[in-house]
């Protein structure tokens, strides 16, 4: 960082950050901040901008957005993952479908895992990238959830 960046960065840092807990919240602008600056001032553009407050205001945004996105594709894919609905319907009751909706993802992923694909914990803490003791704890947890459901 040259000392043009360091007086621009000084200047417009705190009004950024506001901006960034605005977009995201208070636990990820720093992350979202951080990684806009880092983004903007390393880009082959910089050099070219004349009046870099918009110029960051914006690369704040798209990192606001981008965190935003992959958020979201990141859960879809968690759910489309423990979706009883992928599973066959005559193998899946309705009432065991609405129980298995109140889980947790997590809880659901390691159901079907254990249950439906019939893989051992080690397996699933492997495959969800958990350790072996979480995963158990989840399936244990998950198994009571899904008892105390269909009570």
């Amino acid at each position: 960082m040259d000392h043009r960046d360091e007086e621009i960065y000084a200047k417009h840092a705190d009004e950024l950050l506001r901006f960034a807990t605005t977009l995201v919240g208070p636990s990820a602008a720093e992350d979202v901040f951080a990684a806009a600056i880092v983004r903007a001032m390393t880009s082959p553009a910089w050099a070219a901008v004349t009046d870099p407050r918009p110029y960051l205001f914006r690369a704040v945004l798209n990192e606001a957005r981008s965190m935003r996105r992959s958020g979201l594709r990141r859960v879809a894919r968690e759910q489309r993952a423990a979706r009883p609905a992928t599973l066959a319907p005559t193998t899946l009751s309705v009432e065991v479908a609405d129980a298995m909706r109140r889980l947790s993802v997590r809880e659901r992923s390691v159901l079907y895992l254990a249950y439906w694909l019939e893989l051992p914990a080690a397996e699933i803490a492997r495959t969800l990238d958990l350790s072996v003791r979480t995963t158990e704890r989840a399936l244990r947890s998950a198994r009571t959830h899904l008892e105390e459901s269909l009570r």
